[in-house]
């Protein structure tokens, strides 16, 4: 397999990034190369989550193959960049490129947590993995000591999400929204909301689909069906189950340019992009406190207010654009 010089792994298709390789062809002056692998679709069952995982093997091994025409590799889905630098140490090859490991979570695991924690350390504590972004600041310093490794190999780069093109009218929004699978705490969402006048689509393709009286759950939606959704709704909540890993990041962007009021509880990376009470609404995880932030919403001049503000800070730090062009002044620090 011939790859060419500067190449970027993702698992979605090309278009959805390509003003990331825009931003990168901009602050590097070297053309730029998408390779796609698509594993992050539906996970319904046992079996959908074993062929993701065999993809997340095969696609970085073709890549570690045919490594010796790059120069840089940048990998959008972390496990790409992360088995690519698992299989160099393994072999131990001549380092030859340049690797940047974006969209870095770690989350410890029940079942098999200290193998997987070695597994991890031993494919990113090498020479093989330049820089780990995460989309927070606190996040670099959390991980460099979970993993005992140099701070400086972890950089914070704000997260940057592409242009959401969809032609549809509103309807009347009368449901709150929770999407997203990643450290998500439903069971307190669905604990605070239960007994409350509200109704509530969760969408998480890891739990079963399920209709509860105002409770919904949807394991079905994606693309423009998960986007009217989102547009339509009243608004967002992202409930995180450990404060100490940061995610969320993408619905919260997602949920600003589509002029969409957020509620978040309060974790690592929150602040980053959350500013209490001027462009969303950050609460303690309580059911207290979420009926408190419900209850601000109601008040127009306060949800327009956060809603402009978030909108405005998602033109001018957000788009998918600025990220390329952030990461690429990363990787010209390696010359």
């Amino acid at each position: 397999m011939k790859l060419d010089k500067n190449i970027i792994l993702v698992d979605n298709s090309e278009e959805k990034v390509i003003d990331l390789k825009y931003g990168l062809q901009n602050s590097t002056n070297k053309q730029w190369t998408i390779y796609v692998n698509k594993s992050n679709k539906l996970q319904k069952n046992l079996l959908d989550r074993f062929i993701r995982y065999i993809k997340y093997f095969l696609f970085p091994l073709k890549i570690f193959l045919g490594r010796k025409n790059v120069e840089n590799i940048v990998a959008w889905q972390q496990f790409y960049g992360i088995l690519y630098a698992f299989y160099c140490n393994l072999f131990k090859v001549k380092k030859s490129n340049n690797l940047v490991i974006m969209t870095f979570i770690y989350k410890e695991k029940k079942f098999l947590g200290k193998l997987y924690y070695r597994f991890i350390k031993y494919a990113i504590d090498n020479k093989y993995v330049d820089y780990i972004i995460c989309f927070s600041k606190n996040e670099c310093e959390y991980y460099s000591k979970i993993f005992n490794m140099n701070s400086e190999k972890f950089v914070f780069v704000k997260l940057g999400i592409d242009k959401i093109n969809i032609n549809m009218e509103y309807n009347e929004r009368n449901y709150i929204i929770a999407p997203g699978r990643s450290n998500r705490d439903y069971k307190f969402l669905i604990e605070s909301l239960k007994d409350e006048n509200y109704n509530l689509k969760i969408i998480c393709d890891s739990m079963p689909k399920k209709k509860d009286g105002k409770i919904q759950i949807y394991n079905d939606v994606m693309g423009d069906k998960y986007f009217s959704m989102l547009k339509n709704a009243d608004c967002v909540i992202v409930p995180l189950k450990e404060d100490k890993i940061s995610s969320g990041q993408l619905v919260i962007l997602q949920s600003m340019q589509l002029k969409i009021p957020i509620i978040v509880t309060e974790a690592l990376g929150i602040r980053d992009y959350i500013r209490d009470g001027d462009n969303g609404i950050v609460i303690n995880k309580s059911k207290k406190d979420l009926l408190k932030a419900l209850k601000k919403l109601e008040n127009k001049d306060f949800r327009q207010k956060i809603v402009d503000n978030a909108y405005r800070d998602y033109l001018e730090n957000y788009s998918l654009d600025s990220l390329g062009k952030n990461i690429g002044k990363i990787i010209n620090r390696k010359g």
